[in-house]
């Protein structure tokens, strides 16, 4: 019966809702952060617009006055001829703490990544990329409704 118990209980929080809320969220500044060796400055403008884009046909507004800043960060480590990847989103939003002296700071109200190894380095992290940002639209759409 325990173990009954035990596996309800795993395939429920299998199914649990993220940590984060995109409720609300309304408008935001791209901001990314490349430390990679791979990926040059024309080619991370053109990310930072394919990501913009996708985010405006989202109904996300950006670059209003106050937007909270959506993060990229592509993290590389070369060993030999294999790239090991850290590439993460995440949304940062100044808020108000409820403590004592409700301190105004910056939180991440949204965070994911994903960490892989590859030999092509760019292209795998361009899928990387725009399978974090659909997911990410995908959570904020969920929220939306």
């Amino acid at each position: 019966m325990k173990k009954i118990f035990l596996l309800v209980l795993l395939s429920i929080s299998l199914f649990a809702a993220p940590p984060f809320t995109l409720e609300n969220l309304q408008n935001l500044r791209v901001y990314f952060i490349n430390k990679s060796d791979f990926i040059n400055k024309t080619q991370e403008e053109t990310l930072k617009e394919a990501i913009s884009t996708k985010l405006l046909a989202a109904g996300i507004t950006l670059d209003a006055p106050d937007s909270a800043t959506f993060m990229l960060k592509i993290e590389s480590v070369k060993v030999d001829t294999t790239y090991i990847m850290n590439v993460g989103i995440a949304v940062g939003e100044e808020i108000r703490t409820k403590r004592k002296d409700a301190v105004e700071t910056l939180a991440f109200t949204y965070h994911a990544n994903d960490f892989f190894q590859t030999k092509d380095a760019y292209t795998d992290s361009v899928e990387s990329i725009y399978f974090l940002l659909d997911d990410f639209i995908d959570a904020y759409n969920d929220d939306k409704e």
